[in-house]
């Protein structure tokens, strides 16, 4: 088994469609699904079932795509640090970044380059919580992530973007045409989250006032959610405004009064080399 098949599995526990998976791979059909089935003879048991709402992980799969979700991240920061190596760049920045938030640290290393425009970054994909841990351990730098975050003496926060929580939803939702929504509306429709620590936050929304959710799709990522919503797999909650999304769908606000979306730059406290300039990057971001 190779990486290659982990990344399949994925795709199509993400798009909950071997024919959506194979048109995000850029593969045909037919060549996804005989790797898929090569991939379950050597686990031996299946990966998926087929409901009604389409490709389902089994309980061996849910195991199988959270390690497989474990190995890629894994790998994918291996290639980092081999062609860093190539390029004679093992020193700079260490900078993790959580799920869904590219648009925030393109905006963040923007300003970066204007302040420091010497100062290599690189970037590895890290979970929040994570994050955290790292940084106390000294493996990285810095860390951008979700509030709240596990507090720990060492580590700075900088709250960086702040905003509210809405819906997002097709364009064609018997929902959409309404300028606002409610909870109570929205529980009765497939909900689509991202499997992250965070999205539980969602779920306390609903749980706080008595309802209950009723759960569409998962997706491995943030950056999939919208590519659900957008072929009517249900609609999201946790995709803030300013995140890039696909034609076709459209926000609207809850009426109900919810926390608002924060992200966080974290970073050990007292440190210094390019530190400084990346805590002034982010204090003025623009979002």
């Amino acid at each position: 088994m190779d990486v290659r098949q982990m990344r399949y599995v994925l795709a199509v526990a993400q798009t909950g469609s071997v024919r959506r998976a194979a048109q995000l791979l850029s593969v045909a059909q037919p060549t996804l699904s005989q790797q898929l089935g090569i991939v379950e003879r050597e686990v031996g048991a299946p990966l998926f079932e087929r409901t009604a709402r389409g490709m389902r992980l089994t309980p061996v799969g849910e195991v199988f795509a959270a390690h497989a979700e474990s190995v890629l991240g894994v790998f994918d920061e291996a290639l980092t640090a081999v062609a860093d190596a190539v390029a004679g760049d093992v020193g700079g920045l260490r900078l993790a970044v959580a799920d869904g938030l590219s648009d925030v640290v393109r905006a963040i290393l923007a300003g970066l380059r204007g302040l420091a425009p010497d100062v290599r970054v690189r970037m590895a994909r890290m979970r929040t919580a994570e994050q955290v841990t790292q940084i106390v351990q000294d493996e990285i730098q810095a860390g951008l992530g979700y509030r709240p975050a596990p507090a720990a003496e060492e580590v700075s926060r900088l709250v960086v973007h702040r905003a509210p929580i809405r819906a997002l939803l097709p364009r064609g939702h018997a929902l959409a045409g309404r300028d606002a929504l409610s909870l109570t509306d929205l529980a009765e429709q497939p909900l689509i989250l991202p499997r992250t620590a965070e999205a539980a936050h969602f779920v306390d929304q609903f749980v706080g006032r008595g309802l209950h959710p009723r759960f569409g799709p998962a997706a491995f990522g943030h950056d999939l959610v919208p590519a659900l919503v957008a072929a009517g797999e249900g609609y999201t909650l946790c995709v803030r405004p300013a995140a890039q999304v696909p034609p076709g769908v459209v926000f609207r606000p809850i009426l109900e009064p919810m926390p608002p979306i924060e992200v966080v730059l974290l970073w050990r406290r007292e440190a210094g080399g390019a530190l400084p300039a990346l805590v002034a990057a982010a204090r003025h971001i623009g979002l």
